[in-house]
């Protein structure tokens, strides 16, 4: 009898340890928002194991390792999205369904745009293609909503709108459920049906008699080292490009870089203070020009399109990369960007006195948002009437509702 209990009392204990059936599922969720949180390279597989309760050695047995575990991450997001699109059956209802969905992901953009670059090259193809097939469905949908749209406005405006919902990952702005999941709505449903012909005139660099950014300063060993820095660290990640990376990327040596800057560091250093001051050097341009807020408000629109533009892949480390400065200068580069959008604030709130200053900054980031991703998407940034038509989006968002 004694043995019996002993029996059962084991079969209990093997029954009340057995995994959750879900486990897998769990580690997937935790590890997303670790990534989110943290980024790839400050979290460990210790730290995705801890989070659901469960040893490293366990978690080795559901997943190779932490880039197969960001793999699953990050294909995972992008098929959640992709099966709303699968299922709209038409523009608006996409635009109702992916306003409610994206503020439940919020951090769901930061994971594909951020960390998916840790991935290899193989699965970040496969990665952009699963994107591009999101792009072209929403495109289908824009096409069947407006039928007098050319193939490629269509493109611009499929990838404006994803961009919109996916712009809340790079701010803690907030609101309300309803009013949140509306304002969205808005935005989005103003870049797919609003984004008409600009009425303010480009600045032309010629006519504003300003320098050409990067292009004019790549003269020296120096500069041609910053430049293919810059590339290297936003296409792969400053932790995972060395300085033999860069130094082969002008066809020179690794430790030839340290005849120009001191360390890795340097280089990153120098790309975002010099970024930050062309930046605000064209916003300075740009106000000075204005008389009144409508004024101001476009001129600040037309200087950063210009910006990004001219410096795709700075914006790229100024979106993911800051966290890999000094603490000097990543305090600064912080401050200098919270600057950058309490002027936007400032500038769309006098235009817009009906915004609160969370949905203020909702917009704003979704503007700026649509501006990075677009320059930064294949053959859309190299349109010859690229500045125009963002111009045409962003004042659209930007007077929405």
């Amino acid at each position: 009898m004694a043995e019996a209990d002993s029996m059962r009392t084991g079969e209990v204990g093997r029954v009340t340890s057995r995994r959750p059936p879900d486990r897998r599922a769990r580690i997937v969720a935790a590890a997303g928002v670790l990534f989110c949180e943290r980024g790839y390279h400050n979290v460990s597989v210790a730290d995705v194991a801890s989070a659901v309760g469960m040893t490293a050695p366990a978690l080795y047995r559901h997943f190779r390792g932490k880039q197969d575990l960001l793999l699953h991450v990050v294909t995972g997001t992008i098929e959640k999205i992709a099966a709303t699109v699968r299922a709209a059956p038409d523009l608006e209802s996409y635009l109702r369904v992916s306003a409610s969905q994206s503020v439940d992901r919020r951090g769901a953009a930061t994971l594909w745009q951020r960390e998916a670059r840790h991935l290899p090259e193989a699965d970040r193809e496969e990665l952009r293609r699963a994107l591009g097939a999101i792009a072209g469905r929403v495109g289908v949908l824009v096409q069947e909503d407006r039928p007098e749209l050319a193939e490629p406005e269509v493109e611009l405006t499929a990838w404006s709108v994803i961009s919109v919902f996916g712009s809340i990952s790079g701010h803690r702005a907030s609101l309300p459920q309803r009013r949140f999941e509306q304002l969205l709505y808005e935005l989005a449903h103003a870049a797919a049906h609003r984004a008409s012909a600009p009425t303010v005139p480009a600045v032309t660099m010629e006519e504003d008699g300003r320098d050409q950014g990067y292009a004019d300063l790549a003269v020296s060993r120096r500069e041609e080292l910053l430049t293919a820095a810059i590339r290297l660290f936003d296409e792969r990640g400053f932790q995972s490009v060395s300085t033999d990376d860069i130094g082969a990327a002008i066809g020179a040596t690794g430790p030839s870089i340290y005849n120009h800057f001191p360390s890795k560091t340097d280089l990153l250093v120098a790309a975002v203070v010099r970024g930050g001051e062309q930046r605000r050097a064209g916003t300075e341009r740009a106000l000075a020009r204005a008389s009144t807020p409508r004024e101001s408000l476009d001129g600040l629109l037309r200087s950063y399109i210009e910006f990004a533009q001219r410096h795709s892949h700075l914006i790229g480390l100024l979106i993911a990369e800051l966290d890999q400065l000094p603490e000097k200068e990543r305090k600064a580069s912080r401050q200098a960007q919270r600057d950058y959008l309490a002027l936007w604030g400032h500038v769309l709130g006098d235009v817009r006195p009906d915004l609160d200053p969370a949905e203020v900054k909702i917009t704003v980031g979704a503007v700026l948002t649509v501006i990075d991703n677009t320059v930064r998407t294949g053959r859309l940034g190299g349109r010859s009437d690229l500045a125009d038509r963002l111009a045409a989006v962003g004042t659209a968002l930007l007077l929405s509702g």
